[in-house]
This record gives C-alpha cells, structure tokens and sequence, in this order.
C-alpha cells in the first residue's frame, strides 16, 4: 500500500486481510464518518458489497522527492499473530 504522493511517499509492506468482524467494521466505519464529516451507513462496510482490508505493518518506507538519498526513513515492526 501506498500513498498516491509520488514526491513524497510512504509505502507500507506487510500482511493484508479481509476484515469481516462486524465489531471492527462498525469502529472503522464510525472513524471515516467523523473524519469526512460524512453519513455513509453499514452497506458500505458490507463485506458482500465492499471489501475492507486491515494491514498488518511488517515495514514502512517514507522519502521526500527533493532529499532523495538523504530522507528515506525505515521502519520495522515485530510480526503479529
């Protein structure tokens, strides 16, 4: 996954998975109403209609355009079960 900056972008590397838990899609989808100051209800979070996908972080890479040797960033993070 990554941003959709080219000058400046970060690049997450790691698992992806189908989130279907009604819990967690509930929460997610409270998140981006609050966010975008929008009303979008549970059809869009509908694992049938939609798909959401959670990404577990293995690594993240972030770099600025104009600093391109000197800025690249690396993060790392232990596996998660």
């Amino acid at each position: 996954m990554t941003t959709e900056d080219p000058l400046e972008p970060v690049v997450l590397e790691g698992v992806a998975e189908v989130v279907t838990d009604h819990e967690a899609l509930t929460r997610f989808l409270a998140g981006i109403n609050a966010k975008y100051a929008t009303t979008y209800g549970p059809e869009l979070s509908d694992p049938a209609v939609n798909a959401t996908f959670r990404i577990r972080p293995r690594r993240v890479i972030g770099l600025t355009e104009d600093d391109f040797t000197g800025s690249p960033t690396r993060w790392t993070f232990a596996e998660q079960p």
